[in-house]
């Protein structure tokens, strides 16, 4: 079985980070005519552990404010803190109480026309977040769809999230 006696199982941050950044997908367009923005989520980066039982989530993304006088560009960084857990139906892992702690933007001088538009992509990508697993355990793998099974809670622990069993 699980090697005898086990009762836990580790996901490493890595591991989260690189199943983000290979399964999400995120490009949202807001308003038409004149103005309009779109925002494109590039890269993220898990950590776990630096707040306890929180994981946050960085997230870089590209942003492009389209207006008649001056197309903008500019790379939104996000950093969301969030309590994660496991979804037994979905063998998956999810986030709840999302909160935004650091927002920046490049090139610096573009921050204070991001700023007006900042919040409600901010929103976009919460949400987003909070309906998307940060990880699904693939059940086509024997060992992690045994875990799948078993798993009843997750525990927030440095550098990993580590699945407490039955």
């Amino acid at each position: 079985m699980l090697s005898g006696c086990a009762t836990q199982y580790s996901i490493s941050q890595q591991e989260l980070t690189d199943y983000l950044n290979k399964e999400i997908s995120f490009d949202v367009k807001q308003g038409a005519g004149l103005v309009s923005a779109n925002l494109k989520l590039n890269q993220m980066e898990v950590r776990l552990g630096e707040k306890p039982d929180t994981m946050t989530v960085l997230v870089n993304s590209s942003v492009i404010i389209n207006s008649p006088l001056l197309p903008l560009r500019a790379t939104l960084t996000a950093e969301f803190d969030a309590k994660p857990w496991y979804d037994k139906h979905n063998q998956g892992i999810y986030l709840k109480d999302l909160q935004l702690s650091k927002v920046s933007s490049s090139p610096k001088d573009l921050e204070v026309a991001i700023k007006g538009v900042a919040p409600e992509l901010m929103r976009y990508i919460r949400s987003f977040l909070e309906t998307q697993p940060v990880y699904v355990l693939n059940c086509e793998e024997s060992r992690q769809a045994m875990l799948a099974n078993v798993t009843e809670e997750i525990k927030v622990k440095p550098g990993k999230l580590v699945l407490v069993f039955k």
